[in-house]
């Protein structure tokens, strides 16, 4: 069925009246794009813009994936869910048709009674013993997006193997045809039950658990960019000792994301007010979660300017700060192959073993899980991606800005005991382990067309392998779609680099993107006039 069919179906069969004057006021390339494929129940759940299309995020595709999972999980004798949402667009919304749904079907939902962080969902399947559970988000990405997240009922996203069987439920399944039970009449029922604050103390009590000591005299400018972290993050840190400042305007839902288009604690520019903030009131560092609280971004007050540290900087800060303070012999740093592999030398400096997994938090949960079968959970140390995602401990198996920003704010308490910052044992780490310089380079592919063009610059790059890269020689190349080391098989592209140097091309799994993550090695002067060549190069492949 081409997309103008696939249109012409939605209009027959859509009865919503909201999506059926959306469908009617469509262009042809809003049509294109909504629906030259279907959304999938992948490997990272559902993803897209909300609205009306096969490839758009709208009840029709929220409500035949969860009725998929209902089958799913009477099939192997399942009776619960855990559900929770963030602060986005139709996100309680798409919730509570989830319940709905889950109600019709029998199976029971622990619902959290707010928006609350991605991880805190995983914490819940694991605190109510649920089978699965259904997180309503989609991170950082713009306004237009929501996106739809699964969890086993270790609280780890689902793997491969359980994704790949729902999607096929969920393709013998009308799209049109899901029953769904009243909401209210699911909750009067007993088919749901809303989340108490007790849950969420308890929460907040295992972060803590995994601190060494109390915060003292550190002041923290916080933004929770209009998302979920609000309702964790200051509070875990105010109990450990931190004063607190909020942003505010940032600091309570705004589905628009106003202030902050782009609600990515990567994106330098979100900082902008809260550094305004910072400075009003001296504060020592800046702590930023995206919307669902997974990711956190900091910046550190450093001669009189909050220096902005990225997602590797601040892995290698953990690394060491939590492998010296760690009692443990042989403990596990787990990290994503595109994070600093100078992290990987401070942990067996300290005797600490490394796991390589691909992009994705589910690989470093489901690594926690084997440990936690081996009765060897407490081996686990620090898991981290690049991409500004930290867990430390076990008490989820997902990215935790709330427990990060806890163990940053404590090891920036310590330095300033000692009259540094985190920049000052950043910079000694460089001085000890090496130089290490580091920038991701994205380039977006939107619609039908960007699709295409996504698919042939992959298939041109392992056509035509390259040997060098802005001067450098490619001295080993690595494709991952045919398999390397024991990891699944994964479109990724790795080319060593003399001098230690590194660029390693991925597609993302949750967006229209290509990612180009370039590491050098060299003095610091050095890496970042080199960078130039190696961006010019790249962007001349993947522009």
């Amino acid at each position: 069925m081409n997309y103008k069919e696939k249109y012409n179906l939605w209009l027959e069969k859509v009865k919503d009246e909201q999506l059926l004057n959306e469908l009617k006021s469509m262009t042809e390339e809003q049509i294109s794009n909504a629906f030259f494929k279907d959304m999938t129940f992948g490997t990272a759940g559902l993803r897209g813009t909300i609205g009306a299309g096969s490839n758009c995020m709208n009840k029709y595709n929220v409500c035949r994936v969860t009725k998929a999972i209902c089958e799913y999980l009477k099939k192997n004798n399942g009776k619960s869910v855990a559900v929770s949402y963030d602060s986005r667009n139709m996100s309680q919304e798409f919730a509570q048709m989830v319940a709905g749904v889950c109600a019709e079907n029998g199976i029971k939902v622990h619902l959290s009674n707010d928006m609350m962080p991605t991880p805190f969902l995983s914490y819940m399947v694991r605190y109510y013993g649920c089978d699965m559970g259904v997180m309503i988000t989609a991170s950082h990405n713009p306004k237009d997006y929501n996106g739809y997240k699964a969890y086993s009922s270790d609280g780890c996203q689902l793997l491969d193997e359980p994704s790949e069987e729902i999607t096929k439920i969920a393709e013998t399944l009308d799209l049109f045809d899901t029953k769904m039970m009243n909401y209210d009449e699911a909750v009067s029922k007993g088919f749901v039950k809303l989340t108490d604050d007790k849950i969420l103390t308890d929460y907040i009590n295992d972060v803590k658990l995994q601190a060494f000591n109390k915060i003292e005299n550190l002041k923290v400018a916080f933004t929770a960019l209009n998302g979920t972290g609000v309702n964790t993050i200051p509070r875990t840190l105010a109990e450990q000792g931190a004063e607190v400042v909020l942003n505010s305007v940032q600091c309570k839902p705004d589905k628009n994301f106003t202030t902050c288009p782009y609600p990515n604690p990567e994106k330098l520019e979100v900082y902008e007010s809260t550094v305004k903030l910072a400075k009003q009131v001296d504060a020592d560092i800046i702590i930023a979660s995206d919307p669902d609280a997974d990711r956190v971004g900091v910046r550190a007050k450093h001669n009189g300017e909050y220096v902005h540290l990225n997602g590797n900087e601040i892995g290698i800060l953990l690394t060491d700060y939590l492998f010296s303070k760690a009692n443990i012999d042989g403990g596990w740093l787990v990290k994503s192959i595109v994070s600093a592999s100078l992290a990987e030398k401070i942990a067996k400096k300290y005797g600490g073993k490394v796991k390589n997994t691909l992009t994705g938090f589910r690989y470093i949960g489901s690594f926690i899980t084997d440990l936690e079968s081996q009765g060897n959970e407490n081996q686990f140390v620090l898991g981290f991606e690049e991409s500004y995602g930290y867990l430390i401990g076990t008490h989820v198996r997902d990215k935790d800005a709330t427990v990060a920003s806890l163990l940053l704010s404590e090891l920036a308490s310590e330095l300033k005991k000692q009259g540094k910052t985190l920049v000052d044992r950043l910079e000694e780490l460089f001085a000890e382990f090496g130089a290490f310089y580091n920038e991701v380079l994205v380039f977006r592919y939107e619609g039908e067309s960007g699709s295409h063009k996504m698919q042939e610059i992959m298939k041109n790059l392992r056509t035509n392998t390259t040997t060098e890269i802005g001067g450098y020689k490619v001295v080993e190349y690595f494709d991952y779609l045919e398999g390397v080391d024991d990891l699944p098989k994964s479109d990724v592209l790795i080319y060593n680099l003399e001098n230690d140097g590194q660029v390693i091309v991925r597609t993302s799994g949750t967006e229209p993107l290509i990612k180009a993550y370039v590491a050098l090695t060299k003095t610091k002067d050095q890496n970042k006039k080199d960078i130039k060549q190696i961006k010019a190069d790249v962007e001349k492949v993947l522009s």
